[in-house]
């Protein structure tokens, strides 16, 4: 019996390749190209049967993924190294997901791509380099062998950014730092993701992601492809997140004339630096790293906060001149 003229055969269709699809309408206005990016975002997954295999049983995870893709702004293509799709499971006991991973030089990338920084680089500085560190606003000295392979092992790392006035930001970060970051990484306490895999990469976005924080400009893109990488991806949170929830704990701040003179030097230092550069959230994290006194860091917190209110009045007030 013939079938009515009507009835048309529907190819199937995959499911991870409708879950691609579905992210369509997510990148108007991202700047980047869908059709080329769900090219690229097929490729990786036909490239790595692993990966595919994940998309096929968790399409949904592989829909997020491409919707993180459009609201970061960065690009697949493999010949970039911005951004990849790759399988991760954060605990041992929950199925893998498709995820979007954002290198330190996608990251970079943001920071160009807003007018944050003209440029920037990461590097890692090993036991038998010769580091010297000059403050933050001059490029450090840093003598090495880059191709020699017995470097020792890591110190810390540091990132250089060149500002559009033309002065340049340089955040260090000390292996113990580094490490903390990892030690509150879900993943990296069961054993998994990118932390065991490619710790080297790691600590370099870690040094990224903290120098991101003050760059003159935060942005929308930049804020999201933390909140990928530390919650999502379960890379670790910049180092105080847990922490910072405890401040409620800390003491009522002392009177100044109770704090050491060393101590309020170091905290004007770094309020003056935030008020400059209107990176109080980094000021507050770089507090707590510094910091180890309660009531000291309760009185860090407190100039920080008058400072903060300060700035946001004065804001509010030019804008009400220029209005």
């Amino acid at each position: 019996m013939n079938q009515p003229q009507n009835q048309v055969a529907q190819k199937p269709t995959n499911q991870w390749h409708q879950a691609i699809e579905s992210a369509k309408d997510k990148f108007s206005g991202s700047g980047l190209d869908f059709f080329q990016e769900q090219i690229f975002a097929t490729q990786l997954l036909m490239n790595n049967s692993y990966l595919l295999d994940v998309a096929k049983k968790n399409p949904s995870s592989l829909r997020l993924a491409m919707y993180n893709v459009a609201a970061v702004g960065l690009t697949l293509n493999p010949n970039q190294g911005l951004a990849y799709l790759v399988p991760r499971r954060l605990r041992k006991n929950e199925d893998p997901k498709v995820m979007l991973d954002i290198s330190y030089r996608g990251l970079i990338t943001i920071g160009v791509e807003t007018g944050a920084i003209r440029w920037a680089k990461a590097e890692l500085v090993y036991e038998k380099d010769q580091f010297t560190y000059k403050g933050p606003a001059e490029k450090p000295d840093h003598f090495c062998d880059p191709f020699s392979t017995e470097r020792g092992a890591v110190r810390g790392g540091y990132c250089i950014a060149e500002l559009p006035s033309g002065g340049v930001l340089v955040e260090p970060m000390s292996k113990a730092d580094m490490d903390k970051i990892r030690d509150v990484s879900e993943a990296f306490k069961k054993g998994l993701g990118p932390w065991v895999d490619w710790e080297d990469q790691m600590q370099l976005k870690s040094v990224v992601k903290r120098a991101s924080k003050w760059w003159p400009k935060s942005t929308p893109r930049l804020a999201k492809a933390l909140q990928i990488l530390n919650e999502e991806n379960g890379e670790g949170l910049a180092v105080l997140s847990k922490d910072m929830a405890t401040v409620g704990m800390l003491p009522p701040p002392p009177s100044r004339d109770e704090v050491p003179l060393t101590v309020q030097n170091t905290v004007k230092q770094l309020v003056d630096r935030a008020v400059k550069q209107n990176a109080f959230e980094a000021c507050r994290e770089l507090m707590e790293s510094r910091i180890k006194n309660p009531a000291e860091l309760s009185f860090a917190y407190s100039e920080l906060d008058k400072a903060k209110a300060e700035s946001e009045a004065k804001m509010h007030e030019q804008k009400i001149i220029n209005a």
